[in-house]
């Protein structure tokens, strides 16, 4: 019955308003940037001067991330730190710092199809939004996220000579875009997490502020 009203809907939407439906449509389906294919074949060609350092790329990001926000080490209570930096050595720190490069290498894997990662970096976000509730993560770490990975790749790949100088800044710019677009798809997950548990806590305050009155209400009803 829904389908079939949706149709009747459908169809008796104005020429303009069909246009504007499709074209919102269509934006919805945009929100990653759109890679030609060129540019595709250069964030490929940078990959694979990069996949090789993958683990050493992840803990340069990860210390780099700790030195500008010394707060973020609260994420990772079982991180080892020795004066103050993050011990390298540590399987905690070399765990999380690969997995962090992992997600970045599951986006250029799907480069022809990014829409696919939704689901994973939805729940992915999610996961973080317990750590807001517990008071440990802070929304302009998305921020540190994206310049720290930037700056790094930057460096990475101006010292490699695997790597043309020339095409290091266009490489860097589509960098951004797509990991811009991960952080984006993230911090979307972890919103609808916080809304959800926002709601969650009002309807449970809701229901202990009307328990009282309901019972007050009872009392006085059979007193009567």
């Amino acid at each position: 019955m829904t389908q079939v009203a949706d149709s009747m809907s459908d169809r008796s939407k104005s020429p303009s308003e069909s246009s504007a439906y499709t074209e919102n449509a269509e934006k919805l389906q945009m929100d990653w940037y759109p890679f030609t294919n060129d540019e595709k074949e250069v964030i490929l060609h940078s990959w694979k001067v990069l996949e090789p350092h993958k683990q050493a790329l992840g803990c340069d990001i990860y210390e780099m991330i700790f030195n500008q926000c010394p707060e973020a080490r609260k994420l990772f209570p079982k991180m080892k730190f020795v004066n103050s930096k993050p011990d390298r050595k540590s399987c905690e720190f070399s765990f999380q710092a690969l997995r962090f490069v992992q997600v970045i290498e599951g986006a250029v894997m799907s480069l022809d199809n990014l829409p696919a990662l939704d689901p994973i970096l939805d729940n992915l976000g999610r996961r973080h939004g317990k750590l807001e509730v517990n008071g440990k993560f802070r929304t302009y770490y998305w921020s540190t996220f994206l310049e720290c990975s930037i700056c790094i790749f930057r460096k990475t790949l101006t010292n490699s000579r695997k790597f043309p100088d020339k095409d290091v800044d266009q490489a860097i710019i589509l960098w951004r875009y797509l990991l811009r677009d991960v952080m984006k798809k993230i911090k979307a997950g972890y919103n609808a997490d916080i809304s959800n548990r926002m709601t969650a806590l009002a309807m449970d305050d809701n229901r202990s502020f009307s328990l009282p009155s309901i019972r007050k209400g009872s009392y006085t009803s059979d007193v009567r």
